[in-house]
């Protein structure tokens, strides 16, 4: 006969013992039923007959199959439902002196003993303590883990594996969840990568504070319940009950309107008071449709919070997926120069951050980054050992640090994206006992200033004087566009921390970072140090006024060339620039460290792979910390040079390839070396050999795949073929609606195009959006030099009517292979700019479609002919290398 509570609690409902979810567990919240009765109804165990420990508070029953356990908590992922853990429940009048608590402890091993668990809790409701049942068991005596943590599903499966202590790295939970995120609202990565870190938040919050401060009916595991459970408890979906009480709870817990308690960060930038306008979350992708309703959203929702649950708990996260949380989501677009203003790589920053040598810095010393973006110069200083580490402490209730470390920004979304980071960063004090929301809060608002009150001018409009000790920082870089920075500046009223503006920033040259320049001179104290990402160009200009100013309060100490692609959104060549002020102008001047990095420690593409071998970025930081301890340091490091400062005068550039001579750019692999006459003779033969053996391979496969049966199909059969022109859009469209849609028209590069469009003005110019969803093949239908140009496109994107497209509608066609009949077709008709190819004449061209003896579309031969002509196109592709290589080569 069933057991009535399990009955009445619902746990027999569908026939077979089943319990509340509990995360990827079950739970059995009784306290009326036996062992025995469990057993019976399906749990999945052995009772023990006996349990050999020598109990001294607790009476073990005669028959300890009969013991009743408050709650069970249960495995089913293996097919059967296996005990893992029990836990014991007494009110606080029970639980109060040892030989109370030494009862509940003995009790709760008991029955943990008899069910064959491993974790035994006991808990008053308010604190709980966890115990290790074999260690208990092997040494006669109680022996407890060491987590105090209220019990949620994180904390049991942490137990459970003892990976308390074990830091996780998930990286690939943020590559799942960014997929889809985007795959549900095509949001820009931007977004993406703010939903999936207010998500992170919730479930690292979860797994982290007590009930106290975050209730499970306001946490991740409230979500994470069977739907149909969920929905008749709360009456809406876990999507609207998020967003409608979770997320609001969240923000009480994390404000808006944080004031900084620390005044001296305040009068950095001469202001009476900082305040922390934002919480530490506010980006759910979910609710920026403005044609989807959220509950339409549900599914994908918990789509995600399934993914996070099988993760597992985040108590203890990897170091190293903290410093690369965010290029994550650089790596999974191609749209990354929004996102890339923002990230400076972490190679980068941690090299930065071991040349500051910050565990150096007195007390009360300050560490600012201008341009502070997520935070990693600020943050990371944390992590690394010989940085900060334990900067940050919480006592009594206020936030204390023994160096102030400052971020400034202008964007409020990055600024949230700042304040998360911090706050993963400081996981291990959020568990502190000593630690109260609150103070972190402060925290946080000590630690990152937002400055937008003029949105483009932003922390430039109040520069610290003469007052930070450490600058880390990469800078924005734009030239063209700049004017409007000065146009700022002039209408200004009034002085700034005690400088006019305008007058401050005069003569320091175009762009700006020309202009954090003068920021970044001007607020280092005398004897501070800057470390400081420019772009090659700044460098190099002839112009000597900014460098006089420039050398006029400051020494330059380094200038360390980075390799190109060193940044997700540029291959434009960048250096770190490393600077000192001068106590006098008459300082004298040391001679500077100049660094040829070729490798920065990861691969220099979109997979940024690491490379730890082939580091030049470290060699050259380990030269310069070297060369701060030793005046008479000779560098051993083939990247490293040490030059006179008479080499770094207003007159001269300041890069540092013109320090190695010829051979050693050779011998370094960055230069081709020069080529005897014999020797060019000897490698063009072998290029060309190598080329004939391809060409004839080539000719023979596409001989053989192009043999068999085919078709003849128009494109104007409107079965098979949708073609359409697109739309007219001009360039004062594009300036007058700036956006983030590509624009492609009349250009010979697939890459090129004329510009990017807003889709708001799209939709309402009734202009149609390309879609992700589906391959379209187009030909460029004007343009002396593009005319005739076929590219497959699957992207969002819009056409002007300088290009044409072509909608396949049957499945048994492919794009890559019509893309290919096409430009055959295309130059079999020599058209040429007279012969322009609108909409007409593309209907007119016709496409062979090899056939299968049933006479239907033969789409795996299309195939391989679409592989074996891109094949072709490489051979043509190093055809044209060669030729270059011949008339670039440098014959000695």
């Amino acid at each position: 006969m069933a057991n009535e509570e399990l009955v009445q609690r619902g746990y027999l409902t569908s026939g077979t013992l089943r319990g509340t979810k509990f995360g990827e567990f079950e739970e059995l919240n009784i306290g009326a039923t036996s062992i025995a009765d469990l057993r019976t109804a399906g749990l999945d165990c052995t009772p023990a007959t006996t349990v050999p420990f020598p109990f001294k508070s607790y009476k073990v029953p005669k028959q300890l199959r009969q013991a009743k356990p408050d709650r069970v908590f249960a495995d089913r992922r293996q097919g059967t439902l296996v005990p893992v853990a029990v836990a014991e429940h007494k009110r606080d009048k029970k639980y109060k002196t040892d030989k109370e608590l030494s009862v509940a402890a003995e009790q709760s091993l008991c029955h943990a003993a008899v069910l064959g668990t491993r974790v035994a809790a006991i808990t008053n409701g308010d604190s709980y303590s966890y115990i290790d049942v074999a260690s208990s068991l092997n040494s006669g005596s109680l022996v407890f883990f060491d987590e105090h943590r209220s019990l949620n599903p994180a904390v049991l499966e942490d137990l459970l594996s003892g990976s308390a202590a074990v830091a996780k790295n998930p990286q690939q939970l943020a590559q799942t969840v960014w997929q889809i995120i985007w795959h549900a609202t095509k949001e820009e990565p931007k977004q993406c990568l703010m939903t999936f870190v207010e998500l992170f938040v919730l479930k690292f919050l979860s797994d982290n504070l007590p009930p106290s401060a975050l209730p499970k009916a306001l946490s991740f595991y409230e979500l994470a319940q069977d739907p149909a459970v969920f929905a008749a408890q709360h009456g809406k979906t876990a999507i609207s009950y998020y967003v409608s009480s979770i997320r609001p709870h969240i923000k009480t817990l994390f404000p808006d309107n944080t004031v900084s308690g620390d005044a001296a960060v305040a009068r950095l930038f001469g202001l009476k008071t900082v305040v922390s306008k934002t919480s530490v979350i506010n980006g759910f992708a979910f609710l920026r449709s403005s044609t989807e309703p959220l509950d339409s959203f549900n599914r994908t929702f918990l789509e995600i919070l399934e993914v996070f649950q099988r993760f597992g708990s985040l108590r203890q996260i990897d170091p190293e997926f903290k410093l690369r949380l965010y290029e994550t989501f650089l790596k999974n677009t191609p749209r990354q120069q929004k996102l890339g203003q923002f990230f400076t790589p972490r190679n980068v920053v941690r090299q930065m951050i071991r040349m500051a040598q910050l565990n150096k810095l007195a007390d009360n010393s300050v560490v600012l980054d201008p341009a502070a973006g997520v935070g990693g110069f600020v943050l990371e200083p944390l992590l690394i050992e010989e940085a900060l580490p334990q900067n940050v402490r919480i006592v009594s209730g206020k936030p204390k640090r023994r160096v102030r470390t400052v971020g400034v920004d202008v964007d409020s979304n990055t600024h949230i994206l700042a304040k998360a980071n911090m706050l993963i960063h400081l996981a291990d004090l959020l568990r502190d006992p000593a630690t109260t929301l609150p103070a972190l809060n402060e925290a946080m608002a000590d630690t990152f200033v937002l400055m937008n009150s003029n949105e483009t001018l932003g922390g430039l409009e109040n520069p610290p004087r003469d007052a930070i000790d450490v600058i880390l920082t990469n800078p924005p870089y734009v030239t063209q566009g700049s004017a409007i920075y000065r146009k700022e500046l002039a209408a200004l009223i009034g002085t700034r921390n005690s400088i006019i503006p305008k007058d401050y920033y005069e003569g320091w040259g175009l762009g700006v970072e020309a202009l954090f320049m003068r920021y970044i001179s001007g607020a280092l104290k005398p004897g501070g140090r800057a470390f400081v990402i420019v772009p090659l160009g700044m460098l190099n200009r002839t112009e000597p006024k900014p460098k006089i100013s420039l050398l006029k309060e400051c020494n330059i100490l380094a200038s360390i060339e980075l390799p190109r692609n060193t940044f997700f959104n540029t291959s434009q060549p960048t250096s770190i620039l490393v600077l000192e002020r001068r106590h006098t102008e008459v300082d004298p001047r040391p001679s500077v460290l100049c660094g040829y990095v070729r490798s920065i420690g990861e691969s220099l593409d979109m997979y940024r792979i690491p490379t730890p071998d082939a580091n030049d970025l470290a060699a050259v930081a380990d030269a310069f910390i070297q060369r701060d301890a030793d005046d008479a340091f000779v560098p051993t490091s083939p990247v490293v040079k040490i030059v006179p400062a008479s080499d770094f005068s207003e007159l001269d550039r300041w890069d540092v390839a013109r320090f190695w001579s010829e051979e050693e750019l050779v011998s370094l692999g960055v230069k081709p070396a020069a080529i005897g006459r014999g020797e060019f003779i000897e490698t063009a033969m072998d290029s060309i050999a190598e080329l004939l053996e391809e060409l004839k391979a080539s000719k023979e496969e596409i001989a053989e795949l192009t043999s068999g049966p085919s078709v003849s199909v128009s494109l104007s059969n409107s079965t098979y073929f949708t073609v359409r022109s697109g739309t007219r859009i001009r360039n004062e469209d594009i300036r007058s609606n700036p956006g983030d849609v590509p624009v492609y028209s009349c250009f010979k590069e697939k890459a090129a195009s004329k510009g990017s469009i807003s889709e708001e003005y799209l939709k309402q110019a009734a202009i149609l959006l390309e879609s992700e969803e589906r391959e379209i093949v187009t030909v460029i239908a004007n343009g002396a030099k593009a005319v005739g140009k076929v590219f497959v496109r699957r992207e969002v994107c819009v056409l002007t009517d300088d290009v044409i497209a072509v909608d396949i509608l049957s499945d048994d066609i492919d794009a890559e292979y019509l893309a290919t009949e096409l430009r055959r077709a295309i130059a079999s008709g020599g058209f040429l700019y007279e012969a322009k190819l609108f909409k007409g004449r593309v209907e007119q061209l016709t496409a062979e479609i090899p056939k299968k003896p049933d006479g239907s579309f033969d789409l795996e031969a299309q195939r391989n002919i679409a592989a074996a002509t891109r094949r072709f196109d490489l051979i043509r592709d190093k055809l044209h290398e060669m030729g270059d290589w011949s008339a670039s080569a440098r014959i000695a």
